[in-house]
């Protein structure tokens, strides 16, 4: 009896201890988690620590130092060459073709004889009118004398001095008529292309020959309407023509359209070119610079170094080994560089390589410092 209720008591107590078992395990579990937590936040708060050194480290730049410069805005448009004379000389008379005195590329001058035409039907007019002519001059003599004597009445004189000054018209008509059959030059300059041909029939407006004169050559250029403005008050233009190894020229403006000639609003725009050694040839392409705007003292960066977000455009400039972020204001945009206006000054040092892996402040290791954009791609 006294062991079965030594057994009941032992199992009682240990029936105790369960309970205080599980808080302690709790604990443990509890001190465990704390433990491995604060680990854990030491792992990271190394690891953190190290990413922000890693973030810090300098970023290798080239720099570009800020100086004054001209900046020209302009535009290069392109154009054709045309003759400063484009002529072609017609038959005034008819006749047959007895004579071409002039060959294709041959230089002429102004009044030399180009074509040959029949003559013989003119001269034969011309000798009847100027018999019917000289008839009626004696017969005028004869009324006049008459006249005189007041045998003949004043009305008959009045008829044959009529028909007297009727063929002296005729005459002179002859007679231009008669030097037309030789067909000559008008203009000096340089056969481009003979039509006539020996024994052909010319009608009036037949086409004889084509002459050009490209000593001095017009250059047309069409002008978009946004551009217009800047060509009012000028006076001259750089003209390239590529055929002749970029060949550069000076323009001078001799008219300017004040209505477009196509639905693309392009105004017409020509230049005299002087050509003495007739190297510009008409029908050749070229380019005209138009100068729009100059700025003498104008500070200008690489497009590329101007980072954009939204509406707002920035730089970073390098200060005292720290990447400074710049808000600018941009003008015009010649060819890779940009004019800004505002936000930078002279002689400071604006990022132009490795500034889109910058932040406000961060280090910057200048691994090249340029004073011209040209210099950079030489880096």
């Amino acid at each position: 009896m006294n062991r079965s209720n030594s057994k009941k008591t032992t199992l009682r107590f240990f029936w105790g201890l369960i309970p205080w078992i599980v808080v302690v395990l709790i604990l443990a579990f509890i001190v465990g988690m704390a433990v491995r937590i604060k680990e854990k936040k030491a792992s990271l708060a190394e690891a953190k620590e190290a990413a922000m050194k890693r973030e810090v480290e300098p970023v290798r730049v080239i720099l570009l130092t800020l100086k004054p410069d001209r900046l020209v805005d302009q535009i290069e448009l392109p154009a054709e060459v045309e003759p400063y004379e484009d002529l072609w000389v017609k038959a005034e008379v008819t006749g047959q073709v007895v004579k071409v005195l002039v060959e294709e590329g041959e230089q002429v001058k102004k009044g030399q004889v180009l074509v040959q035409l029949d003559e013989r039907d003119y001269r034969t007019r011309l000798a009847r009118i100027q018999a019917n002519y000289k008839l009626a001059k004696l017969e005028r003599d004869r009324f006049a004398a008459l006249v005189k004597k007041k045998v003949t009445p004043l009305s008959e004189l009045d008829a044959i001095e009529a028909k007297v000054n009727d063929l002296a018209a005729q005459l002179r008509e002859a007679r231009l008529a008669l030097n037309r059959t030789k067909i000559p030059c008008p203009i000096s300059g340089r056969i481009n292309e003979v039509k006539a041909k020996k024994g052909e029939f010319l009608a009036i407006g037949s086409p004889v020959a084509q002459i050009l004169q490209f000593d001095q050559v017009k250059v047309t250029v069409g002008v978009p309407e946004s551009d217009v403005a800047a060509v009012f008050d000028l006076r001259e233009a750089e003209v390239v023509i590529e055929a002749l190894n970029g060949l550069t020229v000076k323009g001078r403006k001799v008219f300017l359209s004040r209505q477009p000639r196509t639905l693309a609003r392009l105004y017409d725009l020509e230049l005299l070119v002087s050509n003495p050694d007739g190297r510009i040839l008409p029908g050749m392409f070229a380019r005209v610079k138009l100068v729009k705007h100059v700025f003498d003292q104008a500070l200008s960066v690489p497009l590329y170094a101007v980072i954009a977000q939204g509406y707002e455009r920035f730089v970073f400039v390098e200060k005292d080994g720290l990447a400074e972020k710049r808000r600018v204001e941009l003008g015009v945009l010649v060819g890779w560089q940009v004019h800004v206006t505002s936000g930078l000054k002279a002689d400071e040092r604006v990022v132009v390589v490795g500034h889109r892996l910058l932040d406000e402040g961060q280090p910057v290791e200048v691994i090249k410092n340029v004073s011209h954009p040209s210099e950079i791609l030489a880096s």
